[in-house]
C-alpha cells in the first residue's frame, strides 16, 4: 500500500485511468486524528443520483464507492483483492465468486450470495439503462445464480469476456442490499437507510449546500489490500459541492477544506510547503467526441476530418491544464495495455485545409465546466474552429447536467470533450464510447456511431488466447477510429489532490481512492 505522502509521477503510475476507491486499514474504527474525527473536502458538483448502477458522472461514481461495496477490487499494483469476495476464479465465458461471510448492510443484514446476485441482476438488467453493464459482462446478459449454501456466485456471460474480473472492481457494480431494491427511487435519492453496503451510510444530504457520510460502527469488511493504510478511517466525511478548483485552493490553505482536488494552474501554490502533501496522478483521457447519429452534421467523415486539422492538443493542453496534461496518441492512455505505439495515426494540423472545409459551418457543442478553469477547455475548441470560418454555438453547463445531455439528450449535440475516465485500464473501455449500443438505448457508446468493425475487433480481443492476438486486434480498431477521424485525442488529465497535514489519502496503481482518506496521529 503507498502512504499518500509523496508526488506520483504521472507517467509511471499511467496504468489505469480511474475515479474513486474505497477504505481499507488494519482494522475497523475511528480515532480524533488531528484534533477531531471529520474530513471536510469538495465535489464538482451534486451527485446526480445515488444508485450506483444508474452512476453518470464523477461524483456519482466518488460517492458509490463511499456507500457501496464491489465484490472485487484493484490494488496498489493493479491486481485483484477480495472485497464482498474472499475467493475467485473465471475465464472468459464464466466468473465464480466465493463470498467472505462478515459482511453486512447498513441495516445488519449479513450480505449473502443471494443479495450479491440480486444487486447484481439489477446492475445488468437492459431495463436498468445504465451504461457500464456491457463494459463488466460484454455483449448480451449474463446468468447470475446464487448458490447460498456453497456461499457462491456464479455468472456465465452471454459471450467471452475474459476482463470481466476486472470489470466487477468499478463503483458502478457495488452491491445494493435488499432495502435499496426494494425502494429504487429511494436508493437514488440515497435516503433508504439500509441500502448501503460500503463502509459510509450518507446522513444527510442538502442540494448544493451538502452533504454527509458517517462510518458505520459495525462495519468491518476492509479489503485486505496487502499492507495498512496509515491513520484511521474519518467518523464523519462533510462533501461541499459546486466549488470551483481555485476556491477550493483557497479553502485549503486557509484550513476550510482538509483534503481535495484542486486545478493544475494551482500546484505551485503548494510545492514545497510542508503543511501540505500532493498525491498526482492520471485521470481522464480527454478527448473530442462527434455525435454521429443520424441528423448530426459528424456523419459527414469529411467534417470530422476537417475539424481534427483544426485543433492542437499541445494548445488545448495549454488552456485546460496549463501544459501538465500527458499527449494521447489514441483513445487511451500510452500505458494502457495494447494502446498505440506512437502517434503515426493521429491527424496533422492544418489549418488552411480546415477552413476550406469548416468555413460558413455552425456546429452545436455541449461542455462540461470541469473540462479546464471554467471549462476552458471547451472554449479552446470553440475559439480554434471560429478561427478558421465555423461558429460553434457552445452550451457550457456542470458536470452532472453534461452527463444528462451527452448520454440521454442527443439531439441537443454535435460534439463535446469528453473526458473518460477509464475505470479498469483497458482498450474495451474506451472504444465501447463510440461502438455499440447507444447510451439513450442502455449502451456506453456516446457517439453513437455503430463502429461494427470496432465491436469484431473487441469480440476477438476478448477471446484471444494469448496478449499478441489481443493487441493485434485491439490496435486494429483504434487505428481504425483514429483514421476514421470518430475522436480528436488530447491529452490525460491530470488530477492533483493536496492533503492538508495530518489527513492523507493513498493511490494505488495510479489511481486516486479518495475512500482510502485517513485522519492521522
Amino acid at each position: 500500500m503507498v502512504k499518500a505522502h509523496r508526488r506520483a509521477a504521472a507517467v509511471a503510475v499511467l496504468t489505469a485511468l480511474a475515479l474513486v476507491g474505497t477504505g481499507c486499514t488494519a482494522a475497523g474504527g475511528t480515532s480524533s486524528g488531528a484534533g477531531n474525527d471529520t474530513v471536510r473536502t469538495t465535489l464538482t458538483t451534486d451527485p446526480t443520483t445515488f444508485d450506483p448502477a444508474k452512476a453518470n458522472a464523477k461524483d456519482d461514481y466518488q460517492v458509490a464507492r463511499y456507500l457501496f461495496d464491489t465484490v472485487v477490487r484493484l490494488g496498489e499494483d493493479g491486481e485483484l483483492v477480495g472485497g464482498i469476495a474472499s475467493k475467485w476464479e473465471s475465464d472468459a465465458d464464466q466468473a465464480v465468486l466465493t463470498l467472505r461471510d462478515d459482511a453486512t448492510c447498513s441495516d445488519g443484514t449479513t450480505i449473502t450470495p443471494a443479495i450479491v446476485a440480486d444487486s447484481l441482476n439489477y446492475f445488468a438488467d437492459p431495463e436498468t439503462r445504465n451504461n457500464f453493464a456491457k463494459l463488466v459482462f460484454g455483449p448480451g446478459t449474463p446468468e447470475i445464480q446464487a448458490n447460498d449454501d456453497a456461499g457462491t456466485v456464479t455468472i456465465d456471460l452471454a459471450q467471452p469476456w475474459s476482463e470481466v474480473l476486472r470489470g466487477l472492481t468499478l463503483a458502478q457494480t457495488g452491491i445494493i442490499c435488499p432495502a435499496g431494491l426494494d425502494d429504487l427511487d429511494g436508493l437514488a435519492k440515497g435516503s433508504v437507510d439500509g441500502a448501503f453496503s460500503g463502509p459510509y451510510s450518507l446522513t444527510s444530504a442538502s442540494h448544493g449546500v451538502k452533504y454527509e457520510m458517517t462510518l458505520r460502527d459495525e462495519y468491518d469488511a476492509w479489503p485486505e489490500f496487502g499492507a495498512a493504510i496509515e491513520g484511521t478511517p474519518p467518523s464523519k466525511i462533510i462533501f461541499r459541492p459546486g466549488v470551483d478548483k481555485t476556491t477550493v485552493a483557497n479553502q485549503l490553505l486557509t484550513g476550510e477544506v482538509d483534503v481535495a482536488e484542486i486545478a493544475p494552474a494551482d500546484l505551485e501554490r503548494f510545492e514545497g510547503d510542508d503543511n501540505f502533501d500532493i498525491t498526482t496522478v492520471p485521470f481522464a483521457g480527454i478527448w473530442l467526441l462527434f455525435n454521429q447519429r443520424e441528423g448530426s452534421p459528424f456523419v459527414d467523415p469529411e467534417l470530422r476530418h476537417a475539424v481534427a486539422q483544426a485543433l492542437s492538443a499541445k494548445a488545448f493542453n495549454d488552456a485546460a491544464y496549463a501544459g501538465q496534461g500527458i499527449p494521447y496518441n489514441t483513445i487511451v492512455a500510452p500505458n494502457v495495455p495494447c494502446a498505440l505505439p506512437d502517434d503515426s495515426h493521429v491527424t496533422p494540423v492544418d489549418l488552411d485545409a480546415a477552413r476550406k472545409v469548416l468555413e460558413g459551418k455552425t456546429f452545436k457543442m455541449v461542455g462540461t465546466t470541469s473540462i479546464g478553469p471554467n471549462g476552458a477547455g471547451n472554449t479552446y475548441v470553440q475559439e480554434a474552429l471560429r478561427a478558421v470560418g465555423a461558429e460553434v454555438e457552445l452550451d457550457l453547463v456542470d458536470n452532472g447536467t453534461w452527463a444528462t445531455k451527452t448520454q440521454t439528450q442527443p439531439d441537443t449535440w454535435d460534439m463535446t470533450v469528453q473526458g473518460d475516465a477509464n475505470f479498469v485500464g483497458t482498450v474495451a473501455a474506451s472504444l465501447t464510447r463510440i461502438a455499440g449500443v447507444p447510451t439513450e438505448d442502455g449502451g456506453r457508446n456516446i457517439g453513437g456511431a455503430a463502429n461494427e468493425s470496432v465491436l469484431d475487433d473487441i469480440k476477438t480481443a476478448q477471446a484471444a488466447s494469448d496478449d499478441a492476438d489481443r493487441c493485434a486486434a485491439y490496435e486494429h480498431a483504434q487505428a481504425t477510429i483514429m483514421d476514421k477521424n470518430d475522436i480528436v485525442p488530447f491529452v490525460a488529465e491530470p488530477q492533483i489532490v493536496v492533503q492538508r497535514s495530518g489527513y492523507s489519502v493513498a493511490d494505488l496503481g495510479g489511481i486516486i481512492d479518495y475512500a482510502t482518506t485517513r485522519i492521522e496521529g
